[in-house]
């Protein structure tokens, strides 16, 4: 038995004499199941006629819940989302409303007075409500073709042709299904309303009123079984695109996905397993966190790749090969961004941050790592190739993210200094974690360390914001990175102006200088380099085309 009772949209079938089944198809091609305890119920699916006017209520039911399960997900609705949503709902009853009265006076009054200049006078009642009949649903039949104009309608009619093609592989689809609920519905109207202008019922407004809602079930009735008759014959189907190509448009990826993971929810009455086998494609997520970030302000792309390789336990590479994420990824992917939405700072959603490759704890007590300083690591590790022996110094550690990665990833040895022990303790425990030694040291700067300890190489990312300028600062800096981490001074210089004076005391002849500078300071730090005897001055631009740091040598 194949009755196909419930909208053929909503991927059920009846399976079974007394079973009443909802059937979810995953990507794979497996069915989740679940049975209704009132088994008794799928007897009245299988009568002719009855069916077919079930199949509109649930239909109703069905179709416009995983609609608004495929527009937004509540559980995760920020107040401005909400708001938009309850506004949308608000908006689509007043246009429900005027669409019904509309169509009351149209309907009521056009199709007369037409059919009188077409014909006159005339004395055949039948011919008269034939030609009012054919009238009003050529009226019906414009109105839906000007509605495929409306962007919001387009939408609506992609979903629904997403739901056609969202079933089992093995199953041959079209996207023009005659028993489609919106073809359904569309061609049940139509076809009603026909039939009730053509008998044209005259005996008082209750009388009226009970007959033409009794030929309307029954048009409803024989609409359906007509419609699941020629569903049987792949050419006879090609018959309902006289109507459905008025509610169906082909979707793209991220509709089908929508629809498939709507139903998914709604069939089953509940959230997805973490365990399912289900994938969501990495296109429809990201297009999703670009919308969130976007409507907050969020715009950095680095986010959502950061996002995506965290939850994944993926570097940024990875993920571009990746295709497709599990519900449970999916969620805990979409909790982030809504988040980092709200202003908060990738390291305090996963309490550590990513960087070269690596994972540094992070908290309060450090500045997290910046992509961009990445740069800056990079560079110190193509110098220390030309030098396999050298001996590095990290000026102002912090968390530890530059002296760990140099060390990783080469043989120098390695000493870092900061003058907080908080973050002195972040950077020990991170180094203990990844594995690598490292002389850590407590220091203002150099002042901690003795006249001959000398290096080849002095890194350092040093604060560079200007004291004026940290208050106008994005709330997930200035309310989760360390003020000490960014305070520049007056000018933003304050530190590059004692690395310039005491730095060359600790170099070796040769020794080279690598810093992290802020947007706009190259002139100004490099005039100070050259104030104090650095020879090769140069710029280094970031992924953003940003000139971020600055090498240098000191030849004496």
């Amino acid at each position: 038995m194949d009755c196909k009772f419930f909208p053929c949209s909503v991927g059920v079938r009846c399976d079974g004499v007394n079973k009443y089944c909802i059937a979810s198809i995953s990507s794979q091609g497996k069915k989740r199941v679940q049975t209704f305890k009132r088994k008794n119920r799928a007897l009245f699916f299988d009568f002719p006629f009855v069916r077919g006017v079930l199949f509109l209520i649930y239909g109703f039911v069905s179709f416009f819940t995983a609609f608004d399960f495929a527009l937004i997900d509540d559980e995760i609705l920020t107040e401005k989302e909400e708001r938009t949503k309850r506004n949308k709902i608000i908006l689509f009853a007043i246009v429900s409303g005027l669409v019904v009265v509309f169509w009351v006076l149209i309907l009521g009054y056009l199709p007369s007075k037409l059919s009188f200049l077409i014909m006159g006078y005339s004395d055949s009642t039948i011919l008269r409500n034939f030609l009012i009949a054919l009238l009003k649903v050529a009226i019906m039949f414009l109105f839906f073709v000007v509605l495929r104009f409306i962007p919001s309608m387009v939408e609506l009619y992609k979903f629904n042709g997403a739901c056609n093609l969202v079933q089992e592989k093995k199953e041959k689809v079209f996207l023009h299904y005659p028993l489609n609920f919106l073809n359904f519905a569309l061609f049940s109207f139509l076809f009603s309303i026909f039939v009730i202008t053509f008998i044209g019922v005259s005996i008082n407004f209750w009388a009226d009123l009970l007959i033409n809602l009794g030929i309307f079930i029954f048009c409803v009735s024989v609409g359906y079984e007509f419609l699941n008759l020629i569903s049987k014959n792949e050419k006879l189907s090609k018959i309902c695109v006289a109507t459905s190509f008025l509610v169906v448009s082909r979707p793209n990826t991220t509709h089908k996905e929508l629809a498939r993971f709507a139903y998914l929810e709604f069939v089953s009455g509940r959230k997805v397993k973490e365990k399912s086998s289900d994938k969501i494609s990495m296109s429809l997520v990201r297009s999703e966190m670009e919308s969130k970030l976007n409507k907050s302000g969020k715009k950095e792309k680095s986010d959502i790749d950061w996002i995506i390789a965290t939850v994944l336990h993926k570097n940024r590479a990875e993920i571009k090969l990746v295709q497709s994420v599990s519900e449970r990824e999916y969620r805990e992917i979409i909790k982030a961004t809504e988040e980092r939405a709200k202003g908060k700072p990738l390291s305090a959603i996963f309490g550590f941050v990513e960087f070269y490759g690596l994972k540094f704890s992070v908290n309060k007590k450090v500045l997290s790592p910046r992509m961009e300083t990445e740069v800056l690591v990079e560079n110190v590790l193509l110098e220390i190739k030309k030098n396999k022996k050298a001996k590095v110094l990290d000026v102002g550690t912090g968390s530890g993210a530059i002296a760990i990665s140099i060390a990783k990833f080469s043989n120098a040895e390695v000493s870092a200094v900061d003058i907080s022990k908080g973050a002195l303790e972040t950077a020990t425990q991170n180094a203990k974690t990844l594995g690598c030694k490292i002389n850590f040291m407590q220091s203002d700067m150099f002042s901690g360390l003795k006249k001959k300890q000398k290096y080849d190489i002095i890194v350092s990312n040093p604060p560079y914001i200007r004291t004026l300028d940290i208050e106008g600062l994005d709330a997930e800096v200035k309310n989760y990175d360390p003020r000490l981490a960014l305070d520049g001074g007056n000018d933003g210089l304050d530190f590059y102006r004692i690395i310039a004076v005491d730095a060359p005391k600790h170099l070796n002849k040769n020794g080279k200088i690598f810093l992290e500078i802020g947007k706009g300071q190259f002139t100004s730090v490099k005039k100070l380099l050259e104030k104090s005897g650095f020879l090769e001055i140069k710029g280094i631009k970031d992924y953003g085309k940003i000139t971020r740091v600055v090498k240098a040598v000191w030849k004496k």
